[in-house]
């Protein structure tokens, strides 16, 4: 292409440009509407993908907590435990957001989450744990 001529977008250019303005469009006008937007190519939405991030988080940080404390010990006497800590502290996680694997990892770690919380609100300890504002969070949030 000589330095003096500009480039100049067939009409092919014009409608891949157009149509990726139509789909910019159309999500953000599904967002202000309240819909779930979606990720291309999946049936999952970005609020419930978010949701399960934020469920691994909270899992990562409470089984911290638990280990960390005085009782840590105690509890990796049992088999459940030390599987939830190997899986979701010791190990890698998968890293891609929109892969299926992740989307499964999460998921998992979500359930395991659930499990847990009931867990600890029916153990004898349940009603010292609800004294704590974060413990009640969590109850609120995911049972």
């Amino acid at each position: 292409m000589p330095d003096n001529e500009f480039y100049a977008p067939d009409d092919v250019d014009l409608l891949r440009m157009e149509n990726e303005l139509l789909a910019f469009e159309v999500r953000f006008l599904k967002t202000r509407l309240g819909e779930p937007a979606r990720i291309p190519g999946s049936s999952t939405s970005l609020n419930r993908l978010g949701y399960l991030e934020e469920a691994e988080r909270d899992l990562v940080l409470l089984l911290r907590r638990l280990s960390g404390r005085p009782v840590g010990p105690v509890l990796r006497r049992t088999r459940s435990f030390r599987t939830l800590e190997q899986k979701y502290l010791h190990s890698p996680r998968p890293r891609s957001s929109s892969s299926p694997e992740r989307l499964a990892y999460l998921e998992e770690a979500e359930r395991d989450l659930i499990l847990l919380l009931r867990r600890m609100s029916t153990s004898p300890f349940g009603r010292v744990l609800r004294r704590r504002k974060a413990f009640r969070t969590l109850e609120q949030r995911y049972l």
